[in-house]
């Protein structure tokens, strides 16, 4: 993105209970819900938008 979104920061997604909120646990974000695609994350195809996945795993 050339100027980021006021919403989601350019991150494109925000927080399902909070949409005016970008989800990430930056100050002024917010992840007390599932992640949803932000407005300004148009795509054509919704099954070529990408994933975000948070995983706490340690690979050995």
């Amino acid at each position: 993105m050339k100027t980021p979104c006021l919403f989601c920061r350019g991150l494109g997604w925000v927080c399902e209970n909070h949409p005016l909120r970008a989800w990430t646990e930056e100050a002024g974000g917010c992840q007390c819900g599932e992640g949803m695609p932000c407005t300004c994350n148009t795509v054509e195809d919704p099954e070529t938008r990408a994933v975000i996945v948070t995983a706490d795993t340690t690979w050995h």
